[in-house]
This record gives C-alpha cells, structure tokens and sequence, in this order.
C-alpha cells in the first residue's frame, strides 16, 4: 500500500477515525475525572554501614521493612498528632535502599495533599530512625551488662586465686613435705574472663563513639506529583484514538468489497470510464418534483455537465460507418439509477440535432417510459423518406421519441430473445441515429445481456460506494461471454464540490446587462444550420453569418413549413456528427443534412426548448 493509498483509505474512513477519537477522550474523560492528584516526598536516612557495627559489637535489624511496622507507622503518627492516621501510614510509606548507596535508606509517602505527604514522609523517618536508635541503646545495655558480669567473676577469680596462694605459703612454714602449688585451672580462667571483659569492654568504648546508627541524610522538602495528568491522558488516549481508527480504517477498506474510485471499478470492468456523474440525488429529486428531466431544462449543474460529457465518450466510442448507433444502458446492481440515465442522455443526444428512439427493454419493472412521456399534441411518426414507420411517439423533447413499452405474456429473457425483438431494434435503427435501450441490471436476469447482443455496445452504470466490485467483474464477464461489447461505465456518485462546471462557472455570452440568452436547444440548432451552410458553401468561402443571424432568419419563414420539410429531412439526411463545441464526432461522407433543412428544424427546436 503507497502513502497516497494510505491517505486514501484514512480519508474513506475519516468517521471511523473521528469516533474512536472522541470514544478515546471520552474514556479518558471519565479516567481523569475519577482520579485525583497522586503526590509522593521522599526522606533519605544514612545508617552506619554493617562492618562498622559488627566490629562495636551491635546487631541492628534496619531493613527497610521496619518502615511500614506497627512500631514506626504509630510513633510516626503520635509525632503528626493523629494516631488514628498510623494505618494511612503503612498503606502509603515504602522503602527501599537506595542504588547508588546501599548504607542509605529511601522512604517515600504518597498521598493527595502536596503539603501532608511532606509531614508524612519526614515523620515517618524520624520514626524509623528512632527504632534504630532503640534498638542501638539495648544492644548498649545489654553489653554493659555483660561487661558488668565479667567484672564481678574477675573478681570472685583473683580472690579465689590470692586465697589459694596464701593458703600454701602457710602450709609450707615449719613443714618439710611437699606443698601442691596454686590451681591452673583457677589461673586459666582468669586468664580467659580478662579476654573477654577487655574485648567487650573495646566494643562498648567503640559503640558509644558511634552514639548512633542512623541519621536523617536529607529530609523531605517538597512534594511531586507521580500521578499522570490531565492533559498527558487525553493526549495519550487522542494517539490511541488515532491509531484504532487508521487500524479500523485499513480493516474496513481491506474487508471493502465495495467499489470506492474510478481505478477500482475501471479494473473490475475491464473497461474505461467514460463519465462520473455529479449531483445524481439533486437531479432526481428535481426531476420528481418538476416533472421534467435535467438536460431538458436550460440549466447548469454539475449533472447536466456530467451527463453531456458522457453522450460526447458514447459518440467516440460508437462511431461506425452506418450512421446509426444501438445503445444499451444496464447497471450492475439494483440501485444505480441507471433509467434515469438513459433517459437524460437520450434528451442529450436530441438536444445535439440528432434523432433519438429509446426503448425500455425492462419487461419486469419498466420506468424509462414514465421519465419519457410521450407527447399529447405530437404526431406519430410517418417513416417518410428513408426512415421505416415504427410505433415510436414523439416526446415533449425535439428529436427524441420513445417506443411504447414491450408486453409479453413469455418470460422477459425468452421475449427479448426472439427474432421478433431482434428485428424490432434493427427497426429502430433503421428509423433513427440512436436508439437508447434501458436494460434491467445485469446480474438480475439475462435481459441485458440478450440486449447487449444486439446493440453496438453496452454502457454500464456503477454507483461508487454501493456497487460490489463482485458485481462490477461478474458484469463485465457476462458481457463477453456474450459477445456484448461493454463500451465504458459511468460512475454515480463523484464528488460534486471537487468538480468545476464549465455551465457554473463560465457565464453565456447574452448573460450581459440588455443582451438576450440563447437558449441551449436553440444554440444547438443554429451551430448545426451554421455546419451545414459551411459545409455547402464553395471551397475557400467564408460565411459571414453567425448561427444567431442565421436562427433569427428561419424564424421568418413559415412554422408549419419548417415542421412539414424538418421531418422530410430528418427522414432522408442524418444530423453532422461533428460539433464544433467537441460533443460532435466526425460524420461519414454523405450523412451531412442540407442548410435548408438545418434552417428548417432550428425554429421548432428552439420553439421546443
């Protein structure tokens, strides 16, 4: 996946991305609502290292677990004058020896008041050090009290010895028999208890030049805060809001089957994409309250533009020596509008100056005829000159007839494959330059693809964002199956306020303060009388009239004999493919109308518009 991809699929899932926001600061709303300020101060004691007391003869139990005893946490609350406060402070005093120096001990105390853990921690020290000391004085005592016990047994010894000594220095006066000497045993003794008394009394005079084992290295001075804060919680939970999102957003696009751009759905198909139209659901529902399709009505929307850009693809695309062109119009799935396109592009290529016969070959729920209907003041079609007689009506639109809607009492698919309708659509092509065909979306049934087979090309409509590109792929497939050449598709659904409407943005010529507009069907008339006098008029001449002078000048004549030779020759010529505006195609030798005739239609064309 390239960056632009990235970009893409975090932009198609910027809901996604917005709702595990706000749900991330919502759960961290609650979190910091529900927490209040953790502060912590911290005491340093220094004890006299282990040797040292070893060497005095002291034994100390100083590991920091005597911080939270019973013991320290009381004395260190009778100091704050709050005795009911000694189980807080066990809860929330530890200790540890700290890493660059084991001889110190750390005691830290947490608690919601920067001022009170401060007091804590330092009472709490104090009470520490005073358990120390405790213990320092008893150790003290108790050598003191041994000292005092080897005092009196030196004592008890050396009487014991000088009375012995005594006793034989009598016995030996005036007696010639051997004298036993002074007990050893005696001597040894006294011998052993002096070691001792001066070896503990070397202790004691060592231990009371200590006169401690603990200080307070550095006493607590102000608090900080350990809890995390406010704003780092949001911050954190945004992140991680951010990042469930684009991780929500690359999961639905991965597990997307829908189709979401133009590239997309051009590599379903197989095939190009001739047009995106804009603004489809304002159309519609301005169709539905109005009664009156888009490119009928002189207007400039970003429809109306789509829809003429597409008619211009279709005309390249179709473009063949015969003059004429079957069209069949088809979606890929059930939603797609796509009667409603046909019928604006069957008014599209009528309001060109070319004649249109559209036909709804959707048997099950036929619409086409409803968007098209026909004309209660226009007569039927005569099939003068070359054009065949067809059951085809006109419509409110010049140029354009609808055929009455197809019954059968058969299955639509074994109906439309009959021989029957084959031979009508070749009817209509002989009576008409297009014939427009509105089929049933194509994964429904067959009807399409049996129509398909029929025309010059299908034109497949796909709606971005609902379409399957399953649907897109199985379409396009079925279509070659059948031999049916799939001519493009048209997207329904681009982005309207990305595009820039020429008809929006580009002010008519006539718009100007005390200059009258051109109507759009009688701006199409008079290019093709101006077409067609350029292209009667001997080489190298230049016409001198513009198509306003030359529409104002058939406006003189007659209007029944307008109407009377317009449809003689829309039965004997074909409209010039080629506009000069690029929705014209190049037209073959021989199918270009006389200016006559032009000049003859433009009046009714614009009469009509």
């Amino acid at each position: 996946m390239t960056l632009q991809d990235m970009f893409r699929t975090v932009w198609f899932g910027k809901w996604l991305v917005l709702v595990s926001v706000l749900a991330a600061l919502g759960g961290a709303y609650l979190y910091a609502s529900g927490q209040e300020p953790e502060y912590a101060s911290s005491t340093t004691v220094q004890l006299v290292d282990a040797e040292t007391l070893g060497a005095a003869g002291v034994r100390l139990e100083s590991d920091p677990s005597l911080v939270t005893s019973d013991a320290v946490t009381e004395a260190a609350a009778e100091e704050l004058g709050d005795p009911d406060l000694a189980g807080t402070l066990a809860g929330r005093a530890s200790a540890e020896y700290a890493v660059d120096n084991p001889s110190n001990v750390v005691i830290t105390v947490t608690g919601t008041d920067s001022g009170d853990v401060v007091d804590w921690a330092n009472a709490v020290g104090a009470a520490y050090v005073a358990a120390l000391q405790s213990q320092f004085d008893a150790d003290l005592a108790q050598m003191q009290e041994r000292l005092d016990g080897l005092s009196g047994s030196i004592d008890q010894q050396q009487k014991a010895i000088t009375e012995a000594r005594r006793a034989t220095a009598a016995a030996s006066v005036g007696s010639t028999a051997p004298v036993d000497p002074v007990d050893g045993l005696l001597e040894a003794q006294y011998s052993t208890t002096m070691d001792q008394y001066q070896t503990l009394s070397g202790q004691l005079t060592q231990a009371q030049l200590l006169a401690s084992p603990a200080t307070i290295l550095q006493n607590a001075v102000h608090a900080t805060l350990v809890s995390i804060p406010a704003s780092l919680v949001y911050a954190v939970a945004a992140l991680a809001g951010v990042l469930v999102g684009i991780g929500l957003a690359v999961l639905r696009r991965g597990l997307d089957t829908k189709v979401r751009t133009s590239g997309a759905a051009r590599r379903s198909a197989g095939a190009p994409v001739l047009a995106r139209l804009s603004g489809t659901a304002a159309a519609l529902k301005s169709s539905e309250s109005e009664g009156t399709l888009p490119v009928a009505r002189r207007e400039a929307t970003a429809y109306t533009r789509s829809v003429r850009e597409l008619r211009t693809a279709l005309q390249a695309a179709v473009e063949n020596d015969s003059g004429s062109a079957v069209i069949v119009v088809t979606a890929a799935d059930v939603e797609t509008p796509r009667s409603f396109v046909a019928a604006n592009l069957a008014a599209s290529w009528a309001l060109s100056g070319r004649s249109v016969v559209v036909l709804s070959g959707d048997l099950r729920q036929p619409r086409l005829n409803a968007l098209l209907p026909a004309s209660a003041d226009a007569p039927a079609r005569t099939g003068q000159g070359a054009r065949a007689r067809t059951a085809a009506v006109p419509t409110a639109i010049p140029h354009l007839s609808v055929h009455p809607a197809l019954r059968t009492e058969l299955d639509p698919a074994d109906f439309l494959a009959s021989d029957e309708v084959r031979a009508l659509v070749e009817q209509l092509r002989a009576t008409a330059d297009v014939v427009i065909i509105d089929a049933p979306p194509m994964l429904v049934a067959a009807d399409a693809t049996i129509l398909g087979s029929y025309a010059d090309g299908v034109l497949l409509a796909v709606t971005i964002g609902h379409t399957p590109m399953g649907a897109v792929e199985e379409s396009a497939e079925r279509l070659r199956a059948a031999n049916a050449a799939l001519l493009g598709l048209a997207l329904d659904g681009s982005d309207e306020g990305r595009q820039v409407t020429y008809e929006a943005t580009y002010a008519y010529a006539g718009s100007g303060e005390g200059e009258d507009v051109v109507p759009e069907a009688e701006t199409d008339a008079a290019e093709a009388v101006e077409d067609a006098e350029e292209t009667e008029k001997p080489a190298g001449r230049t016409p001198r009239r513009t198509a306003e002078v030359e529409v104002e000048d058939a406006d003189t004549g007659s209007a029944e004999q307008a109407e009377d030779d317009a449809a003689t020759t829309e039965a004997d010529e074909r409209p010039a493919r080629g506009h000069r505006s690029g929705d014209r195609a190049a037209t073959a030798e021989g199918d270009v109308p006389t200016a006559a005739g032009a000049k003859d239609r433009a009046p009714a064309v614009a009469e009509s518009a």
